[in-house]
């Protein structure tokens, strides 16, 4: 009666076991995309959070760093990304308003009429004064939508922008904002200490 009672046990703990591990196993592959991963840029003084399903690159087409998001399927031709562009203005110091006016005139300049602004608004980014300013921008193959944050820290300009095909935006939009609100500015961190 005991030994039946100990197989029994036995038995139940193992399955159990396996169970518990199919569990953790198809969990992870669920959860992995999602799980953030850290990105420090030394050169330009940033660092970031992005899902580790995303890819990144650097110092491609003028940016520090582009975070790509994951292709959907064998049709998804266009990667959303985030950039991060890094200005130095030291040749031309302002202040964050004279900067923002100067950047929204550059895009009314690049755009021209095909520019439809979207939100255009004060934010904190990494603790510092801000700005966010949302945009579409019309073209003869569609329409790209944009969020371009920017802050200053002394005389570096730092822009993050998310780009994605316009009916297709809010797709990645949550991801993309949570690598725009984990962005920190490293120089600028040590310097209050």
């Amino acid at each position: 009666m005991m030994q039946r009672r100990q197989k029994q046990t036995i038995i139940a703990s193992v399955t159990a076991a396996i169970g518990l591990a199919l569990i953790l196993t198809v969990g992870w592959f669920f959860v992995k995309p999602y799980w953030s991963l850290g990105y420090e840029n030394a050169q330009y003084g940033f660092a970031l959070k992005y899902p580790a399903a995303w890819s990144f690159a650097e110092n491609q087409g003028g940016a520090a760093a582009i975070f790509y998001s994951p292709k959907e399927n064998a049709l998804d031709i266009f990667k959303e990304s985030v950039n991060i562009v890094v200005q130095d203005i030291s040749r031309n110091p302002m202040t964050l308003e004279k900067y923002t006016e100067t950047a929204i005139t550059q895009m009314n300049a690049v755009f021209g009429i095909n520019l439809e602004i979207l939100v255009s608004t004060q934010i904190s980014i990494g603790n510092r004064p801000g700005h966010q300013f949302i945009f579409i921008g019309k073209g003869p193959d569609g329409n790209l939508q944009y969020q371009c944050r920017w802050t200053l820290a002394g005389t570096t300009a730092y822009q993050i922008t998310y780009t994605a095909v316009a009916s297709g935006y809010e797709r990645h939009l949550a991801e993309a904002e949570r690598i725009m609100g984990s962005f920190r500015i490293r120089a600028a961190d040590e310097e209050s200490r």
